[in-house]
């Protein structure tokens, strides 16, 4: 028995769900090796409601008054958390529905996953909840998160913050995976559902909740089987267009099906319907959870391309190579710069550079010109979007620089910077003051190269993109001591501030030019900054940078064929 939503809206159906003002966790314990302990805990964390503990043998539960029925209550309740074994459900459901519960999530475990007992539990549970207009998630899920009500309902805690992506997930631990990696990067969810065996509520459904959410922008979907196709196609058609959506689906052989239906009790169906399914609805397929969540974080944070030309820069050779042939890959193509931008980059760079694209400076010391060809590159008509590499390691630059000086050496060259940052000149400090501290390392001694640097940062500050209030005054004002003399082993943390400003760097390009901006850094250690002007991530390899660039001309191209009328 599929779960069918009636006519009524979806968003005003499953508002009791995701902005409960009661909750009852049945299951609740003091026991801390069960899983009713942390439930209970994660509802408690921040919810801006009424959490109420429902335990037969327990007259409280981490301090708190605890009932042995729903029924018990003396207020409404809008939302039942289930954390008890399966066969108890049913009767606790009919419980649900006498008191007026309007919505459950059923992250007990044991219905159609297990097989057609389980099964035959799970459509007793759906039929008691249709007979009360009870929705539900589950069963056998981990929970949800709901940043308008601030209800963590999972079954242990998550570390999650609000933010514009909703995602929804047939797999509690790949869901809770992303959703810390997230947290990680500094991304954050309006909603997370892990949605288990969907006996009611279907990922069509969640979907079209999502997209009509104003303060959701982006849209996930981990996918292991539908319950019906049609809906879904009919349902999610009506959103991509307003809306990416986002989807990783496994099941591309037959030990993949069999896991599938093993863990979720879903149909896996054939890879290759699901493939042109998402190609109709314009959902964007990914492989991996790493790209599911990489590419949400480019839409987030990039303009869509206007086609498929790359222009590449690179602080090295091998790296470029990599990153061309990872384009090539994702049917990126690497374009050829004409005579004219040759001339005008060899103006720039040493004989040794590359001649091409991508555009690589062989070693030149001087980081200025580095950093003004992309300008260059993002002006041309024919580029379409730059992958910029090396982000992030500037500021490692500059730290290995500082070894390889005495610090006799730095005291001569910041000779004139020691008393204005002594903290009775603080009144005095001044953004162009303090790049102008470190600009001769970026730039190599050399004079133009050093004003060229000085102007490109101060103009992704003076653009507002960079907050440079505290942090960096504060870092480099550390480097001295009460009487003025300078302290090197701190002058690598500083240059790590810098980051910053490259960051603002890459947010005003981006808004300059409306391109893409796609950077990356040289190891599985990608970066991320809260800057004034925005979030802003950047890639561990250049393969992921170069998918997220495909990921987002599929959807610019989808975006086309609609408005030509061929979808």
């Amino acid at each position: 028995m599929v779960g069918v939503a009636s006519k009524r809206d979806i968003t005003e159906e499953l508002r009791p769900l995701f902005d409960p003002r009661t909750v009852a966790v049945i299951g609740a314990t003091n026991n801390w090796n069960k899983w009713g302990f942390s439930t209970f805990s994660s509802a408690l964390d921040g919810f801006k409601g009424k959490v109420y503990p429902i335990n037969n043998k327990r007259e409280s539960v981490l301090g708190h008054e605890s009932f042995k029925r729903v029924i018990d209550i003396p207020d409404e309740v809008d939302l039942a958390a289930f954390v008890i074994p399966a066969p108890g459900v049913p009767e606790v459901m009919e419980d649900c529905v006498q008191k007026g519960v309007k919505a459950a999530v059923i992250i007990s475990a044991g219905f159609a996953e297990t097989g057609e007992e389980g099964k035959r539990l799970q459509d007793e549970v759906l039929e008691i909840a249709r007979r009360g207009g009870i929705r539900f998630v589950g069963p056998n899920c981990m929970g949800f998160w709901s940043a308008s009500s601030e209800l963590r309902a999972f079954m242990f805690p998550l570390q999650v913050e609000s933010g514009p992506i909703a995602f929804v997930s047939q797999g509690g631990n790949l869901g809770g995976a992303i959703v810390m990696s997230a947290y990680e990067r500094g991304v954050g969810f309006r909603r997370y559902v892990s949605c288990g065996c969907t006996a009611d509520i279907q990922i069509e459904d969640y979907i079209e909740h999502f997209g009509r959410d104003p303060e959701v922008k982006v849209i996930l979907t981990y996918i292991e089987g539908l319950n019906d196709g049609r809906r879904f196609i009919d349902k999610v058609k009506k959103i991509t267009p307003k809306k990416p959506v986002v989807a990783l689906k496994p099941g591309k052989s037959e030990v993949t099906a069999r896991a599938i239906k093993s863990h979720s009790g879903a149909l896996c169906g054939s890879s290759e319907v699901y493939e042109e399914v998402f190609k109709e609805t314009g959902v964007i397929r990914v492989e991996t959870p790493e790209e599911l969540l990489d590419v949400a974080i480019g839409f987030l944070t990039q303009p869509l391309p206007r086609g498929r030309n790359v222009a590449i820069t690179t602080p090295g050779g091998s790296y470029g190579v990599l990153c061309a042939d990872d384009c090539s890959s994702n049917k990126l193509n690497v374009i050829t710069l004409s005579e004219e931008v040759l001339n005008h980059l060899d103006e720039m760079f040493p004989p040794r550079w590359s001649h091409g694209n991508p555009v690589d400076p062989a070693g030149d010391r001087n980081i200025a010109a580095y950093l003004k060809a992309p300008e260059i590159l993002l002006k041309l008509e024919e580029v379409d979007s730059l992958i910029f590499m090396g982000f992030g390691s500037f500021s490692g630059f500059g730290g290995s620089m500082a070894t390889m000086f005495q610090s006799s050496v730095f005291e001569e060259m910041l000779a004139p910077a020691t008393e204005m940052f002594k903290p009775e000149n603080v009144s005095q400090w001044d953004i162009r003051s303090v790049i102008s501290l470190v600009s001769p390392l970026f730039s190599a001694g050399d004079e133009k190269g050093r004003k060229e640097f000085e102007e490109l940062i101060a103009s992704a500050v003076e653009s507002g993109e960079v907050d440079i209030s505290s942090s960096l005054l504060t870092g480099i004002r550390s480097l001295f001591t009460s009487d003025g003399k300078i302290e090197l082993v701190r002058l690598t943390d500083t240059f790590r501030l810098f980051d910053s400003f490259l960051g603002g760097l890459v947010l005003h390009w981006i808004k300059t030019y409306g391109k893409p901006v796609v950077t990356t850094t040289f190891t599985e250690m990608g970066s991320h900054l809260n800057l004034k002007g925005g979030f802003y991530y950047s890639y561990p390899s250049p393969q992921r940078a170069a998918r997220v660039l495909a990921r987002l001309s599929e959807y610019k191209e989808y975006l086309e064929r609609i408005s030509e009328g061929s979808v």
